[in-house]
């Protein structure tokens, strides 16, 4: 899924209780006593053997993949990961037969992710703003909603506009690679506690051709940068430590704890970042930050004091949810004669 993402892609959000999205292609949630045509047939018990057919191997990996919220959506990215096709493909070689290497392949991947492993790690790629990452289990996984921080960078900042960026808690470097993708005058840094996360992040930039500006450091959020930045993102981790129950197995038992939890109201990161601020954002600045959908009225106001002049806002996420707070010292005038 990229910028023009109309549908989930299956990755269970960060929040509490967060689940899976739709499964078929319909629009019709699956389950394995759904009455679905494709699954009136047997239903298997076990790993596919001998000869099979492309789509049948689809119909039955989404069956053993009955209590993932997105079997058929699972089922097909691994296949498609294997054959190295895409959905068109699929459909077009349904009728082909598995190799009994592939077909062992296949069988292998789903137990994983029968075993609750995300997607995104089995095939170690994910798409996020219509371009492509590589992710390990070092790096959180791009989601989204976390488009939401890029469009609200759009809606304020012309992309011809030579931009000094800093993307705070970079994981994978999707964020800021996604911002220079649409903003080629501008250049970046990226960074992050852990070196394999920055190892991660310089990899895709070099790969989608950002490396020459994308630089990627390890450190405590701003404290190993230099100068000041015209935006500052950050996605921080936000879950509060008590929720981490509450999470999706996907979510809790794979993804970095570090890159999840943020002390006992999920704020710590965000006040350790406000405390390095104030004298790295440009007096023109814009800092935006992600946060849960029961977080951002909170942020905003903890943005206040730094804001100024300027009237902290909220964003939204493609569901509609509360998914960020910032504030922009360009508009500070404007936010002023509205207040008043």
């Amino acid at each position: 899924m990229g910028k023009d993402a109309s549908s989930p892609d299956g990755t269970p959000p960060l929040e509490k209780g967060g689940q899976g999205g739709i499964a078929s292609s319909s629009g019709a949630s699956f389950k394995k006593n759904d009455p679905h045509p494709e699954f009136l047939r047997k239903i298997p018990t076990s790993p596919l053997q001998g000869e099979v057919r492309i789509g049948d191997a689809l119909v039955c990996g989404a069956t053993l993949l009955s209590q993932s919220e997105t079997p058929l959506l699972d089922a097909r990215i691994l296949l498609k990961h294997i054959l190295a096709i895409d959905d068109a493909a699929l459909i077009a070689r349904a009728r082909e037969t598995l190799t009994p290497e592939q077909v062992e392949h296949y069988n292998a991947l789903l137990a994983r992710r029968a075993g609750c492993e995300p997607v995104a790690y089995i095939t170690g790629t994910k798409e996020f703003w219509s371009l492509d990452f590589k992710v390990t289990s070092d790096v959180l996984i791009p989601r989204d909603d976390s488009g939401a921080l890029i469009e609200a960078v759009l809606a304020r900042r012309n992309r011809n506009e030579a931009l000094r960026i800093a993307d705070l808690g970079t994981g994978s470097g999707c964020l800021l690679c996604a911002l220079l993708s649409e903003f080629p005058a501008s250049e970046g840094v990226g960074i992050d506690c852990s070196p394999a996360a920055v190892s991660i992040a310089r990899a895709n930039a070099n790969m989608l051709g950002l490396s020459a500006r994308a630089q990627f450091i390890e450190g405590d959020w701003l404290a190993p940068a230099s100068g000041t930045f015209d935006v500052i993102i950050a996605n921080p981790p936000y879950i509060p430590l008590g929720d981490r129950d509450s999470l999706a197995l996907d979510v809790a038992a794979f993804e970095p704890a570090g890159a999840l939890f943020a002390g006992a109201d999920g704020f710590d990161a965000y006040r350790q970042i406000l405390a390095q601020a104030p004298d790295r954002l440009a007096g023109d600045g814009l800092m935006i930050m992600e946060c849960g959908p029961d977080q951002a009225d909170s942020l905003a106001l903890m943005l206040r004091g730094m804001a100024g002049a300027a009237e902290p806002f909220t964003m939204r996420d493609l569901a509609g949810r509360p998914r960020g707070a910032g504030f922009d010292r360009r508009n500070a005038d404007k936010s002023l004669q509205k207040r008043d």
